[in-house]
């Protein structure tokens, strides 16, 4: 016997089988501990934005893309506020413009802000979206995502209660991972990437992996959304949105802000792709989750809500026997994640 087996054979003593009810029962409590949590911090969220000295408000992310959207409707700048202007969160010492994303996500909410029902369908997609990538991660990942779940309830809590684009981006890479091998999910990088920027990071994976047709796609996709969104907000803006960046501070919880080095988030994005494309070949998940960490953490605006991408770390479990049983039946075989085809139990 090797050590291997006795390990597995003294862990199996400490953690004998539960009986099918006890075992749903368990799984049951997991996922209510999962939302109990984030609804907790969303509500906590909500206390603080609520309070009369502060100048936040509930879902001002969703608020602030919402004015983005009526800026370019009206004709207005849209990295400069103008009488008229919807009135935008003002965060001194930390960013200066009224929009802290580039021009594509103004473009988007154009048509959003030109309908009385725009703004509140945002919101509601940002709930649907986040919660059934979460639920979906908790229920086919099963304990590694009910964890890592349980460990980003405030970024969660968070992401629901501002209502930003990230809270599409966890959906986004599991959806990376699943069809990893088409070639549209380089359309996903890219249209990622126009919003958020440091996306951009898992092209490295797609180098690494050799997956060519997956990078032509994003390139493609890249400059169709460049000329889109510019023709939709003016080619200047893109100018303008360059000028803005010198006048943003990292915040704390990015690495720029947590070493004082202004360069540091920005190193730690080359040096995810590089990696990422290094061990792509021969580590193909290590590849793919070090892409995700880079576009994740490789950013100097991260904020709490941000790092619910992380949850999709999980993706690879997806399919490999791991995911929570809620029925009383026999146990239905694991997976291969590659393959599909059944895995035969050990003798």
């Amino acid at each position: 016997m090797t050590s291997t087996d006795r390990l597995r054979e003294t862990f199996a003593g400490w953690n004998p089988p539960v009986s099918p009810r006890i075992r749903v029962v368990l799984n049951v409590m997991l996922v209510g501990l999962v939302v109990a949590t984030a609804l907790l911090w969303v509500n906590a969220n909500f206390d603080v934005y609520n309070k009369p000295d502060n100048a936040m408000e509930p879902f001002i992310d969703a608020t602030t893309y919402l004015a983005a959207g009526e800026r370019l409707n009206a004709g207005h700048d849209l990295y400069r506020l103008q009488p008229g202007d919807r009135p935008v969160l003002e965060w001194p010492g930390l960013y200066s413009a009224p929009l802290l994303s580039p021009p594509p996500i103004a473009v988007l909410w154009r048509p959003l802000a030109a309908v009385g029902w725009g703004y509140v369908a945002w919101v509601a997609a940002t709930w649907v979206v986040l919660w059934a990538t979460i639920l979906f991660l908790v229920f086919r990942a099963g304990l590694w995502a009910v964890f890592l779940a349980a460990i980003l309830c405030h970024a969660i809590g968070e992401q629901l209660a501002v209502g930003n684009a990230n809270a599409f981006m966890p959906a986004v890479y599991v959806l990376l991972w699943r069809f990893r091998d088409r070639a549209w999910i380089g359309g996903l990088i890219a249209v990622a990437a126009s919003i958020k920027l440091a996306p951009i990071a898992m092209a490295g994976w797609l180098i690494g992996t050799r997956r060519w047709r997956a990078l032509a796609a994003t390139v493609v996709t890249g400059v169709v959304v460049f000329v889109v969104a510019g023709l939709g907000a003016g080619f200047h803006s893109y100018v303008e949105y360059l000028g803005t960046l010198g006048g943003n501070t990292p915040t704390p919880l990015s690495l720029s802000g947590q070493t004082d080095i202004p360069w540091a988030s920005y190193a730690l994005l080359a040096g995810g792709v590089l990696i990422a494309i290094a061990i792509g070949r021969r580590y193909p998940t290590a590849s793919w989750a070090i892409a995700l960490l880079a576009s994740v953490l490789g950013t100097p605006a991260l904020y709490a809500s941000g790092l619910v991408s992380l949850l999709a770390l999980t993706a690879p479990l997806v399919g490999t026997g791991r995911e929570l049983r809620f029925g009383l039946g026999r146990t239905a075989p694991a997976e291969d994640p590659a393959t599909g085809v059944a895995i035969a139990p050990a003798r």
